[in-house]
């Protein structure tokens, strides 16, 4: 009897666990990246996305430019918005081929400013769902 209560409560904590690390789906990622924006969490919404390190380059430093660049556009135009408020995911379009990814958000700002915007996301090499900031 007690092996079967230590198995259920193994089991429930590894749930736990799994619900709290959030999935893998592209709206699941679209929803990381917005919540990261929210908590100001730049270096967090750069680890969701595409880099794609040049040759010779730094991985770290150029996620850690972008992060920078990220912060100083967002904080200056949420700042005049009143930060996110709230945002929800409209609609979700994987691409025939299952590579890449539209992920359809309303987002709802501080000011009550409600703007609908796209994010495109795409599978990278370990097929995990990761946002395309690419052209």
């Amino acid at each position: 009897m007690k092996k079967i209560i230590g198995f259920i409560a193994i089991a429930a904590v590894a749930l736990v666990m799994a619900a709290c690390s959030g999935g893998n789906s592209p709206s699941d990622v679209a929803k990381q990246a917005v919540k990261c924006i929210q908590d100001k969490d730049y270096e967090g919404y750069v680890d969701l996305m595409v880099i794609n390190a040049k040759e010779g380059e730094n991985v770290e430093e150029q996620k850690k430019a972008v992060a920078d660049m990220l912060r100083s556009k967002a904080e200056s135009t949420l700042d005049k918005k009143g930060g996110i408020k709230d945002y929800e995911i409209i609609s979700e379009t994987v691409a025939e081929d299952g590579k890449t990814a539209n992920v359809e958000m309303k987002i709802v700002y501080g000011d009550g400013e409600e703007k609908n915007d796209v994010m495109k996301l795409r599978l990278d090499d370990a097929g995990d769902w990761r946002i395309d900031a690419g052209k």
